[in-house]
């Protein structure tokens, strides 16, 4: 068993498509820093003076400064990392990573000025979906502002770290066997893992995501609502009144704020003053959206999201019943009809969590502060010609590049199409769960000296960014394969971390 060393301190950041927090753990009760017991909104304010402003501030001028020409507002700049995406500032291109390292600068800067805190590297949580580009963009982001990430965690897994370690006060052990389903649905993404504490090691089971159908999805769902509303009632056309993109990033923000307002209450007051200018009049929008109507927009969307927590329960092989503990976080978890069908699933096990808009950072700093580091929660290997699996990777193999690779010869058996297929495969507790398949080119008529079979020589690297790369080379041909994973599933020994 590996011991691991804790850090005096510890860093976690949470860099949010809406908001972003860094937790900070010390040894005791973790904690955030917050502006005013709120994360930081994850906006981005180029000004027309050449400043930049980021967060609160930021946001509480989109309604004065977003049609002001000079001035540019770039929100959910996450949803744009591995993109190649560029944002037109003052004329200029902005790419994503530039963008979100001005986020990361403003959190590190705040937590020197405001907290005494010099942070220089530590532990960043990421989307299950997010893909290698995004990962890779992320951390240009991070050290541009000079922030050395030393691994990226799935969000909802960190949130199930924030819970397990420890559990209000108890050790680890009291949640042995317990299933733990985190439904992490923010303002970019849904994310939802199932976790298991087995061992001392908190694993991943299963894990399933939604895209880009979340919180910012739901404003321009609200957006389009009310523009339709307003067209109606003025007797104007589209061609008349369109939503330019200088009008865009307000309306949203107040689209954003009924949104809020409606899973608290009935009915939220959505005001866009001087929203549009037709024939010399001014309009303003005015209306009252009720939750019934925010409700039936998004009701396709919660029907969704509710069919991915069936299905990672299903292929756990698990029903509802088996989950002990559901954590609902992130801003769309609070919609009340998604509350109402967790609570038609899983009845008094779902778990409002008091520190919902920090507990992924949190996390993220208990599993730096520990000196954990993500290693692999199921076997990783090859099923041969003959059905035989052949283990590369056994489980609880560390998640770094300097352990996690691999050089091995096959022989293609069957090279009648030119193709051998290398089926890569992973274990959980005996059960194939997954399974990629990669076509390496041979030849259909080999040389004498090969006789029957090809030899394919096969290169497997875990990458930093906790991505697997597979190449492949057949030995008669001048082309190769290759391929990224990084979908796969890790764990955390928590019995590794010295107290």
């Amino acid at each position: 068993m590996t011991r691991h060393k804790p850090n005096q301190i510890g860093f976690g950041i949470d860099f949010g498509t809406t908001n972003s927090v860094i937790g900070v753990c010390e040894g005791g009760p973790t904690r955030a820093l917050l502006d005013g017991g709120k994360p930081h909104p994850s906006i981005v304010w180029y000004r027309a003076d050449g400043a930049v402003t980021v967060g609160r501030n930021a946001r509480n001028n989109v309604n004065g400064f977003s049609e002001v020409p000079g001035n540019s507002f770039v929100t959910s700049v996450k949803l744009s990392l591995g993109k190649s995406k560029a944002f037109r500032v003052a004329g200029q291109p902005r790419s994503a990573p530039d963008v979100a390292s001005e986020i990361f600068s403003y959190l590190l800067r705040q937590a020197r000025e405001q907290h005494g805190l010099d942070i220089h590297e530590g532990v960043v949580t990421i989307p299950v979906a997010f893909d290698g580009a995004a990962r890779h963009e992320l951390r240009v982001a991070a050290e541009k502002a000079g922030f050395y990430v030393k691994t990226f965690v799935h969000e909802p897994f960190a949130a199930a770290a924030a819970y397990c370690f420890p559990h209000q006060g108890r050790p680890i052990e009291e949640l042995e066997g317990r299933n733990i389903l985190v439904f992490d649905w923010g303002g970019g993404t849904l994310d939802i893992t199932l976790a298991v504490v087995r061992s001392g090691r908190m694993i991943q089971v299963e894990k399933a995501d939604l895209g880009h159908r979340a919180g910012d999805h739901f404003d321009d769902k609200i957006m389009r609502l009310s523009h339709h509303r307003f067209l109606e009632s003025s007797n104007l056309s589209l061609e008349d009144a369109p939503i330019k993109a200088t009008l865009k990033d307000r309306y949203l923000a107040r689209c954003e704020s009924a949104k809020l307002i409606l899973s608290e209450e009935e009915w939220a007051d959505l005001d866009v003053t001087s929203a549009f200018r037709v024939n010399g009049k001014v309009y303003d929008v005015t209306q009252e959206l009720t939750r019934a109507d925010f409700e039936a927009e998004v009701g396709l969307d919660i029907r969704d999201a509710m069919a991915q927590v069936d299905a990672v329960i299903e292929k756990a092989r698990l029903t509802p019943r088996d989950v002990d503990v559901v954590l609902l976080i992130g801003g769309s978890s609070r919609i009340p009809l998604v509350r109402r069908e967790m609570q038609e699933r899983f009845g008094h096990r779902v778990v409002y969590v008091n520190n919902a808009d920090s507990i992924i950072a949190e996390g993220a700093a208990r599993v730096d502060f520990l000196g954990l580091h993500p290693v692999l929660a199921r076997s990783l290997g090859v099923r041969l010609a003959d059905g035989a699996y052949y283990e590369l990777f056994p489980a609880g193999t560390l998640a770094k590049p300097e352990v996690c690779q691999k050089q091995i010869n096959f022989f293609c058996t069957d090279n009648r199409d030119g193709e051998a297929k290398l089926v890569l495969v992973e274990k959980y507790e005996g059960r194939e769960m997954s399974e990629r398949v990669l076509g390496i080119p041979v030849s259909r008529e080999l040389p004498r000296k090969y006789n029957d079979c090809e030899r394919v020589t096969v290169n497997l690297s875990l990458h930093e960014d906790l991505i697997l790369r597979v190449f492949g080379k057949g030995a008669t041909q001048t082309r190769s394969a290759q391929a990224e994973y990084h979908d796969l599933h890790f764990a955390l020994d928590t019995q590794g971390a010295m107290a």
